[in-house]
Formats: structure tokens, C-alpha cells, sequence
């Protein structure tokens, strides 16, 4: 799976856009994040999500298909972002900071490569 994650800082707020995508073994599946940080946060400056995986239902043709995922959470510390999967040890997304140009699509978007975390 392959996740970027971007801030945007306005004078309503910051927020961060995690999106990623990734193959599945037939076409229909759902991915969703879902918020994944216990209670009282030790780290504020790493969000924690889970990725999860909804199955199709029967019928579905075996194909490899790339399947997206998207979040748009509002935080103002977050300088990392870790995902948990069911199967196999997380990993950790790097937030750039995106600057506003008054036109969205012109802003710059960095591509991040996750790394694995080990504990």
C-alpha cells in the first residue's frame, strides 16, 4: 500500500488529508480509516488510524484491483501519521505541510513512502 499525508493550515483551522491505495484480490472491497489513538494521547504529534477492510460480497470476479482510501481529519499537532492493518505491523506517514496559494490545485503534493515501525 502506498499513503501520503498533507496539512493544510488555515485561519479556520488545520487539517490533514491521509489518503492511500493499494491492491486487493477482487474488485468490491471497502477500505476505511478509522481513529485508532487511545484515550489520553501520550504523543500528540503522531495520529494513529486503522486501516479497515470490508470483503465484497459473493460473486465477485478474482482480480487484482487498486482500491483507494481516503481521511480528512482536522488536528493541529500531527507530524506523523501511523496506521495500523490487522495483518501486519504498522506503519508511519510523514505530514507535509502544504502551503495555500489561494488555488488548491496549484499547490505542491509530496509523495511519501512508508516505513515500518518495530517495537
Amino acid at each position: 500500500m502506498d499513503f501520503t499525508a498533507t496539512a493544510l493550515t488555515t485561519s479556520s483551522g488545520r487539517i490533514v488529508r491521509v489518503s492511500g491505495s493499494g491492491l486487493c484480490p477482487t474488485s468490491g472491497w471497502e477500505l476505511s480509516f478509522i481513529a485508532a489513538n487511545p484515550g489520553i494521547v501520550p504523543h500528540p504529534e503522531s495520529l494513529w488510524l486503522e486501516l479497515r477492510e470490508r470483503a465484497p460480497r459473493k460473486g465477485m470476479t478474482r482480480a487484482l484491483v487498486d482500491t483507494a482510501v481516503d481521511a480528512i481529519i482536522e488536528d493541529t499537532q500531527a507530524q506523523e501519521i501511523v496506521i495500523r492493518f490487522p495483518w501486519r505491523e504498522p506503519i508511519s506517514v510523514p505530514v507535509f505541510e502544504q502551503v495555500p496559494t489561494g488555488n488548491l490545485t496549484d499547490a505542491p503534493r509530496r509523495r511519501a513512502t512508508a516505513s515500518a515501525l518495530f517495537s
